[in-house]
């Protein structure tokens, strides 16, 4: 998370993905970093437990969400 929050403070668009079970770490993270208006992706909790084809329909769920992270301005 913080990685990103640095890449877009350097000026380029960045895309981050978590799982909603760190949702609220994250945006206390966020708080702390002084960087609340930073957005993120979520995917449901757990992936790592996903075969091929259930990993591949979550990231067909979350593409277009990391699309629009990119290229909004």
């Amino acid at each position: 998370m913080l990685d990103g929050v640095e890449i877009e403070r350097a000026g380029r668009p960045a895309a981050v993905v978590i799982t909603d079970e760190f949702s609220a770490t994250a945006q206390t993270m966020l708080e702390s970093q002084g960087a609340p208006w930073f957005k993120y992706a979520q995917v449901p909790h757990p992936i790592n437990i996903l075969d091929d084809e259930q990993a591949g329909q979550v990231a067909e769920a979350v593409v277009h969400g990391l699309v629009e992270l990119l290229t909004e301005g």
